[in-house]
């Protein structure tokens, strides 16, 4: 793991990934076989893990190094109207968490009021 990045390199990579994502989202998956359909959702499910990681680096730093008036309130209000989540905390019995097509169908079930 690298020690620090610049924002510069950090908006290139995060508009790599959003390429990347927006042409696997384009594709049909109809020219697969079922074998190649399973190795490519282990794939996605391995890649949609590992995202999980910066996700936490940069809400620990929010954390540690900001405050409720520069945030415009308390974080954990504050992430949910960002990410579209709800305040409510979840359910214990939603362990394991679903797939990653669970979740991407119950996201399209109910869009983001920003997206």
């Amino acid at each position: 793991m690298r020690s620090s990045s610049d924002g510069a390199e950090i908006e290139a990579d995060f508009a790599a990934l959003h390429e990347v994502v927006s042409r696997i989202v384009g594709h049909t998956y109809d020219a697969l076989t079922t074998p190649e359909r399973l190795t490519f959702l282990d794939k996605l499910e391995l890649e949609a893990r590992r995202l999980v990681v910066p996700g936490h680096q940069l809400i620990n730093q929010l954390s540690e190094q900001s405050d409720p008036t520069e945030l415009g309130g308390k974080l954990s209000h504050v992430l949910a109207d960002r990410l579209c989540a709800a305040r409510a905390a979840r359910p214990t019995d939603e362990w394991p968490r679903p797939p990653i097509w669970v979740r991407a169908a119950q996201s399209l079930a109910n869009p983001c009021r920003r997206c």
